[in-house]
C-alpha cells in the first residue's frame, strides 16, 4: 500500500513535455507541468515540429500563440531550429513573466497512404467527382483550401 502511494505522489519527469485536452504545450520542471510560454509571440512551426517529435510525432504546426497562460507558466523561451530532437537542445531564453501560451496540433502520418505536400483531394462529396478541395500541407494534415 505504501508503494503505491508513493507511486501517486511522484511527479512528471524534469523535461518531458505533454499537451493538454486543448492542445496547450507543457513541459516539466522541478516535478511540475509548466505552460510554455510564446516568446513575445515568436513562436513558430520549427519550434512546434520539435515538440511533436519530442512526444513521438511525426509533424505538427502551431495553432495559436495567443492562449490565455495557464499557471504556472515556463518563463524560458524556446528558438528552435527545426533539427532538434526536444526542446531542451534548442536555444533558450529566459524571461520574467509570460503573457502567453503555445496551442499545437501533433500529427502522425498515414503511412498506408503516403502523400505528398502540394497534393490535393476531393473530399466529403458524394461521388469521386465531387467535394471540398484539400490540400496536403508541410505538416501532414490535409487542409481546405
Amino acid at each position: 500500500l505504501l508503494l503505491m502511494m508513493v507511486g501517486l505522489c511522484v511527479g512528471c519527469t524534469s523535461g518531458s513535455v505533454r499537451l493538454t485536452d486543448s492542445g496547450i504545450l507543457q513541459i516539466c520542471k522541478n516535478n511540475e507541468w509548466r505552460t510554455v510560454c510564446s516568446a513575445d509571440l515568436d513562436w513558430g512551426n520549427l519550434d512546434t515540429a520539435v515538440a511533436c517529435r519530442q512526444l513521438e510525432y511525426d509533424g505538427g504546426y502551431t495553432q495559436s500563440t495567443y492562449t490565455r497562460v495557464i499557471v504556472p507558466v515556463d518563463p524560458v523561451y524556446y528558438h528552435c531550429n527545426g533539427s532538434e530532437n526536444k526542446l531542451q537542445d534548442c536555444e533558450m531564453q529566459a524571461g520574467s513573466s509570460c503573457s502567453y501560451g503555445v496551442t499545437i496540433v501533433c500529427v502522425r502520418r498515414n503511412v498506408s497512404d503516403p502523400c505528398n505536400s502540394g497534393d490535393i483531394r476531393l473530399w466529403g462529396g458524394e461521388s469521386e467527382y465531387e467535394g471540398n478541395i484539400e490540400l496536403y500541407t508541410d505538416h501532414g494534415v490535409w487542409s481546405a483550401v
